[in-house]
């Protein structure tokens, strides 16, 4: 069973957010009208330049190699081991595990723990979980191009789960954290507010802009499990999303 041995109280989406899931799923955004015409021109000379300041609510990266259904087996077995924790307030059957980070639990920032802001770039390692999932371990020193990992999780949805609305930052202006989606099942959406549906699906990799209000409900049975890198960057990570960005355009 999942989160087995551990409590999990399972609350029901209240009737507001399914309403206001239902309204925004079905959005289809234009993203040549989200940002000026000359910031392909920007990036030219300022690999920095998309991802510090796009309104795209997502860029997909699809250079990225990703064996998601090894990495998926890895972390479904973290989940059926009781190894994930409760992740946040306003969610049900929202969880998380850190393979990199201040501990294989501490799934929040710093700050959250009375640390120093700095003191997750300084003090990231890879955890105690890390030695369960090699082949993820491997997959990001070879294939997700940071040049340094701060916090990485597992965060997995269970069935019937939900993250509530909100927003991690007051102004959707720039991405922020990768996400990788090692699998997405049918009938689980992140959404949102006035831009509609992430189009993940297994293996795909999303730079996210998390100023703008979201949610995600897992209406499947079987839970959904991403992972989510906060850290730095390469500059060839940077021109792939850059790429990535073009492509939205049809570039």
């Amino acid at each position: 069973m999942w989160f087995e041995g551990a409590p999990l109280d399972k609350e029901e989406i209240d009737d507001e957010s399914i309403a206001w899931h239902e309204e925004n799923r079905i959005i289809k955004p234009d993203f040549k009208i989200l940002d000026g015409s000359h910031f392909l021109e920007e990036s030219k000379e300022d690999v920095d330049y998309i991802m510090d300041n796009t309104r795209f609510p997502y860029i997909s990266i699809p250079e990225i190699n990703v064996p998601h259904k090894d990495l998926f087996e890895e972390a479904n077995h973290l989940l059926y081991t009781a190894c994930f924790t409760a992740h946040r307030p306003c969610s049900s059957g929202w969880l998380s595990l850190s393979i990199h980070g201040l501990s294989s639990v501490h799934t929040n920032c710093a700050e959250d723990y009375n640390l120093p802001e700095d003191y997750e770039n300084t003090h990231s390692d890879w955890t105690d979980i890390a030695k369960f999932c090699p082949k993820t371990v491997q997959w990001m020193q070879d294939e997700m191009l940071y040049k340094r990992f701060g916090r990485v999780r597992f965060m997995a949805l269970l069935p019937d789960g939900w993250l509530g609305i909100h927003n991690d930052r007051p102004n959707p202006i720039g991405v922020g954290a990768t996400n990788v989606a090692l699998n997405n099942p049918d009938g689980c959406e992140f959404v949102f507010e006035d831009m509609g549906i992430v189009p993940f699906e297994a293996g795909s990799v999303m730079k996210l802009n998390t100023g703008y209000k979201h949610s995600v409900w897992n209406k499947s049975e079987e839970p959904r499990i991403h992972m989510i890198f906060d850290g730095d960057t390469s500059d060839e990570f940077k021109q792939q999303v850059n790429r990535g960005y073009a492509e939205m355009l049809g570039v």
